[in-house]
């Protein structure tokens, strides 16, 4: 991640109980609580998003059909008509 990039601060409260499991699940992977909480919110994020950058439909690979009018052919299957001439 790039070091000049501007960050943003975010802040919670949790009682002490909350706090200790945090604290204690943090240093069993080896994480400051700060790291911990960041990635717990970016999972969150991504989650709750529904988008998951891992599906497949983010890696396809441009085709070409080498056909410069394609989109123009499909029009007319899919609607059943010509493109007008301009």
């Amino acid at each position: 991640m790039d070091s000049y990039m501007e960050r943003k601060v975010a802040q919670t409260e949790f009682d002490p109980k909350e706090y200790d499991t945090l604290a204690k699940a943090a240093r069993k992977s080896g994480l400051s609580i700060k790291e911990a909480l960041r990635q717990a919110a970016l999972q969150w994020a991504t989650e709750t998003s529904g988008i998951d950058p891992a599906d497949p439909i983010f890696h396809l690979k441009p085709v070409s059909y080498r056909d410069k009018k394609a989109s123009e052919s499909v029009d007319e299957i899919v609607y059943g008509r010509r493109k007008r001439p301009s």
